[in-house]
């Protein structure tokens, strides 16, 4: 099946691109910056098909293995995957009205969020990378996926679902991963949850992520890193994030300073400060 799929506003392709990569697995998905596409598997129900998009200013290409009864449900997941129909527009205007972060907005005037495909994604992602780099977070998911992901025919790895990551001790997790028992404790903590709690709290947004912070080795930014890139709240901004404040430090933004983000821009403020701060770097 081959579609398209349209782009609310202009899709900057190079930002897209560079996010993509950031997190991106070798063993999980295939990215051509030259041909503006990634090609990885997407788990529709209880089934995986191999899906590629090509990237344009104004719509995306979509070619999938999956049949033409699950194109809705594709749609949404890419959709919410890319933001492709977020209303940028509206949230840059408030965003311009602050003079600290005007030097961001004039420079990336077409970003948007990107999120995941799958909240669980997210969700297991985020917990991943806590209180490390991104480098040696996509190192930790790449071990997880290689091991537990299901191997699609296409010759990548499916992200590993909940019942599979929940199924493994806390210390054959460890194994896999290699990691800290204290970290692999915490993934078989969370995929243990979203099985039987979180998957069905997540229609109600605020008491999936209030459950999800009593849990033992989540704290305030994983839920909000969560609630941002696993739920695409717009409310979200990321001050207590680290590239977050550095972009504030640079734009001589002191910590101390107040910040008033007019309701509904947090998201894509956070998104301006991150990519003001992986151009400086």
């Amino acid at each position: 099946m081959i579609f398209t799929l349209p782009v609310s506003g202009v899709l900057d392709i190079a930002h897209t691109l560079s996010v993509l990569k950031v997190h991106s697995l070798a063993n999980q998905e295939i990215l051509d910056f030259r041909e503006a596409t990634i090609k990885r598997v997407l788990r529709l129900g209880r089934d995986c098909y191999a899906t590629k998009l090509w990237f344009s200013a104004t719509e995306i290409t979509v070619e999938t293995q999956a049949p033409q009864r699950l194109q809705t449900e594709l749609v949404k997941i890419i959709n919410s995957w890319l933001g492709l129909e977020q209303a940028q527009q509206q949230d840059y205007a408030k965003l311009e009205t602050l003079d600290a972060l005007k030097p961001a907005v004039q420079r990336f005037p077409h970003l948007r969020l990107i999120g995941y495909p799958d909240l669980f994604e997210a969700l297991m992602t985020t917990v991943l990378g806590q209180q490390i780099s991104t480098s040696a977070a996509r190192t930790l998911a790449t071990r997880y996926v290689q091991e537990i992901g299901q191997l699609h025919e296409c010759g990548l790895h499916v992200f590993p679902d909940a019942l599979s990551t929940s199924e493994h001790t806390a210390e054959e997790l460890q194994q896999i991963i290699r990691c800290p028992l204290s970290r692999a404790q915490t993934v078989q903590r969370v995929a243990h949850w979203y099985v039987h709690t979180g998957q069905y709290l997540a229609a109600n947004q605020e008491n999936f992520l209030d459950d999800l912070q009593t849990l033992k080795g989540v704290g305030p930014w994983t839920r909000d890193y969560v609630a941002l890139r696993g739920l695409r709240q717009n409310s979200i901004f990321l001050r207590t994030d680290l590239v977050v404040k550095r972009s504030l430090t640079a734009l001589g933004v002191k910590h101390n300073d107040t910040l008033q983000i007019p309701d509904g821009a947090g998201s894509l403020a956070t998104v301006l400060l991150w990519a003001l701060d992986a151009k400086k770097n």
